[in-house]
């Protein structure tokens, strides 16, 4: 195992281990991948890389496409995720709520939906160090990837959780 010195993070892989030591470094002393079309900054090559899918038009990105509708997309994961919507119930596994009759053929779903069994003095609340902003959810496992916050220390396992909180950080107009 790989452990970090500065907190409890472990690993089994070396690279993860190189990839989390970022998240103490300041980012003067850290090489930084920076976009040449905007201004965007990240300690991280896999997040410019993920980045710069913004810019890319349609047909100079390789597109990922549905076989069953018109559905397209720049990235591999959302394609897989789409391809759910085509399946019947019946030839996929459903997870199910112990406490109501939703369903979900996400498994990230039904984590997402159990929450909302739970009152917030129920459940553990995750701050940002920076502004305050308050969500039910933290990713306990280390192998499932994190969405880290560029200008503080927040992070979550959800890309739209990171975006809703980029925009706390945005200056006022």
């Amino acid at each position: 195992m790989y452990t970090c010195q500065t907190c409890p993070f472990k690993t089994k892989y070396k690279s993860s281990l190189k990839n989390h030591i970022l998240v103490h470094g300041e980012n003067s002393k850290v090489e930084m991948y920076t976009c040449e079309t905007c201004n965007f900054k990240t300690k991280y090559k896999s997040s410019l890389k993920n980045h710069i899918l913004v810019h890319g038009e349609n047909s100079e990105v390789e597109m990922y496409e549905c076989a069953t509708c018109n559905f397209k997309t720049k990235r591999k994961g959302n394609l897989k995720s789409h391809l759910l919507v085509h399946k019947k119930d019946d030839e996929i596994k459903l997870y199910g709520c112990e406490r109501c009759n939703f369903k979900t053929k996400r498994k990230d779903n039904l984590k997402i939906h159990f929450l909302t069994h739970r009152e917030n003095c129920e459940v553990e609340m995750y701050e940002c160090e920076t502004c305050h902003f308050r969500t039910k959810h933290k990713n306990k496992n280390s192998k499932l990837e994190m969405y880290g916050c560029e200008t503080c220390h927040f992070k979550t396992k959800h890309e739209k959780n990171l975006k809703i909180h980029s925009l706390t950080h945005r200056e006022k107009l």
